[in-house]
C-alpha cells in the first residue's frame, strides 16, 4: 500500500475504490475502473487519520462507492 494511501476496497468484483491523503485532514477519495477514474471527490479525515480511517468515515466512503455502483447500474 502507498504511503499516502488511507484505505482501499473493491467494489462489486469491478471498482477498485482509494481514499489518498491530500494533507493532515483531508483525502481524496477515486473510484476506477481498470486504469479510468470514475469518480473523484474530497472526503474528511477524521483525527487526521493517524492510526487508520475513522469507522464512521469508512462507513461514509462505502456509502459513496455503494451510490456510485448503484447509480451505474442498467
Amino acid at each position: 500500500m502507498q504511503d499516502n494511501v488511507v484505505w482501499t476496497s473493491t467494489l462489486d468484483g469491478r471498482y477498485e475504490v482509494t481514499v489518498t491523503r491530500t494533507d493532515d485532514y483531508h483525502g481524496e477519495l477515486t473510484i476506477s475502473e481498470g486504469n479510468q477514474v470514475r469518480h473523484r471527490e474530497s472526503v474528511g479525515l477524521s483525527y487526521g487519520a493517524i492510526f487508520g480511517p475513522d469507522v464512521t468515515d469508512v462507513a461514509d466512503w462505502q456509502r459513496i462507492a455503494v451510490e456510485f455502483g448503484n447509480g451505474q447500474k442498467s
